[in-house]
């Protein structure tokens, strides 16, 4: 501030104030003893003896001389305070100059700098989390997507392999003794051929078309041959099964044709609750195998997401500089409609609890307004109201 010196820095100014402060001082306290004393005795008086008018006009006179007596107070003092008034607003404004809270200055136009920055920064940050987010999706709804695509081909090749059982099994307890030679050839002549299609599976909206049918095919093309092998054997090993037991079979039937009734009946339902028990049991199987699928395939997906969990922590953990930031919210109110409901938001948190005091600081302005209405001579209005009362306040002139 060297280039800055004002003359009113001077030490005669500043001798100045000391020299004359004393003296200004001292006769405004005698002005203010004289105006107080002669003030206190008239208003003892009234006190004492009750108004009238003759004390009322004493009273008048007295009013208009204490305006007096405090312009001339004024008057004496007011070059010794303006002159103080302006040296402090010469320090004042050497501090207001750099302080950053002051707009204009250096300080506020690198903060309002550091500010835009530190938005840009966040919004940078926000939408790198919110890519990072979508990749992350992305590789979890493929990783799901295939093993949704295995989990259904695995199904699809049970379905199957139970189907072709089911049909070979049906040969066998279709046998009679008039059809044992029909049966029994084709049972031997059956040759397994397993066809497994591709599989549709439920589309999920975060993959395309495209990628959900590469998806499938190449999840097809990797487990068809090992599904194909394992069906085939299990089919064919039932197969074989079958034409082992199918000439007991036969000589039950013979049996049964020879015997009694009652022992023919016998025969029947020894051989049916043989076959109910062995589908049972073929169905308890099926039933297994497909519980411990179905939990391995919810074992692969928690593993998946357990491992995109902590891929998205290590990836989110790579952090650039971020300036130190206070986000807070700003309301922006966009037509006067919205004054009202900050208005009954403030008074159903906040002002219904104030007290009546508090509360006439608060809506100072407004009440100041509503008793100009009220006080309009020509066009007077009121507040129609239980809890708002108006009283005349009479001011003597």
């Amino acid at each position: 501030m060297s280039n800055k010196q004002l003359t009113i820095i001077k030490s005669e100014n500043v001798n100045m104030i000391i020299a004359d402060t004393p003296k200004v001082y001292n006769e405004n306290v005698l002005s203010n003893d004289k105006c107080n004393a002669f003030g206190k005795a008239l208003l003892r008086q009234i006190t004492e003896q009750g108004m009238t008018d003759e004390l009322d006009q004493q009273a008048a006179t007295f009013i208009e001389k204490a305006r007096k007596t405090v312009k001339k107070m004024n008057d004496k003092r007011s070059p010794l305070t303006k002159l103080f008034d302006k040296i402090r607003t010469e320090f004042t404004s050497l501090e207001n100059d750099i302080d950053p809270a002051k707009s204009g200055t250096v300080a506020f136009k690198l903060q309002v700098c550091r500010n835009t920055y530190a938005a840009a920064k966040r919004a940078e940050e926000e939408r790198r989390r919110a890519e990072l987010q979508r990749q992350q999706q992305l590789i979890q709804a493929r990783q799901q997507y295939r093993i949704d695509c295995e989990d259904a081909i695995t199904r699809k090749a049970n379905d199957l392999a139970q189907a072709m059982a089911d049909e070979l099994r049906k040969i066998y307890e279709s046998t009679t003794l008039d059809n044992y030679s029909g049966n029994y050839n084709h049972l031997k002549s059956v040759v397994v051929d397993v066809c497994l299609d591709e599989t549709q599976v439920p589309r999920t909206l975060l993959l395309s078309q495209e990628e959900q049918q590469a998806i499938r095919r190449e999840a097809f093309a990797q487990m068809e041959p090992s599904l194909v092998q394992r069906i085939t054997s299990e089919v064919e090993r039932q197969r074989q099964e079958l034409l082992d037991m199918i000439p007991s079979r036969k000589q039950q039937l013979e049996a049964a044709a020879k015997a009694s009734a009652e022992e023919a009946e016998r025969i029947r339902r020894e051989m049916a609750e043989r076959d109910a028990a062995e589908k049972a049991r073929q169905a308890q199987e099926q039933a297994e195998r497909e519980q411990r699928e179905r939990a391995a395939a919810e074992m692969r997906r928690a593993t998946t997401e357990v491992g995109n969990l902590f891929d998205q922590q290590a990836t989110a953990e790579v952090v650039t500089y971020q300036p130190k930031t206070s986000v807070k919210k700003k309301i922006t109110v966009l037509n006067p409609e919205g004054f009202a409901d900050i208005l009954s938001m403030w008074w159903s948190n906040e002002g219904c609890h104030l007290s009546v005091e508090d509360l006439n600081k608060t809506c100072k302005k407004m009440l100041t307004y509503c008793e100009k209405l009220a006080n309009d001579k020509t066009n007077p209005q009121f507040i129609q109201s239980e809890h708002v009362c108006y009283e005349d306040v009479v001011k003597a002139k």
